[in-house]
């Protein structure tokens, strides 16, 4: 999840928490953007659950031509992490040469600066360090 320093003021910590959606009907765990229905069986009946933040880097890219958004960050790693909680999570690997990056290095997630928005906001969201 991204926001922008401004949502950040307004909404305040809680909003910037790293959250997958539990179903009430299997008890998988989902992705936090899928609020509509479970993976597993389809329930409709999800509910936030908090992560706390390890796990471990299942498949990757390094990204060297990126979308405009992103100019000027390249080459930075793109990873799928498979949370301590069973959930699989993409997300940028930080702080870390990508030749150093391997599948099954263990991570962590940390809060930081994502994008630089066109009317100058600055986005926030979760990326992971290598532990």
């Amino acid at each position: 999840m991204t926001v922008s320093a401004i949502e950040y003021t307004r909404l305040g910590p809680p909003k910037l928490r790293l959250y997958a959606m539990r179903c009430s009907s299997c008890g998988k765990l989902s992705p936090w953007w899928e609020k509509n229905h479970c993976y597993e069986c389809g329930g409709g009946d999800l509910t936030h659950e908090e992560l706390a933040g390890g796990g471990e880097i299942t498949n990757y890219t390094v990204v060297y031509y990126p979308p405009r958004d992103f100019l000027g960050q390249e080459p930075y790693v793109v990873g799928h992490i498979q949370m301590d909680e069973d959930v699989l999570l993409p997300a940028p690997v930080v702080d870390v040469a990508p030749d150093d990056v391997e599948v099954g290095t263990r991570v962590t997630s940390t809060l930081r600066r994502m994008k630089l928005g066109h009317e100058g906001d600055i986005y926030y969201g979760h990326k992971f360090v290598v532990e």
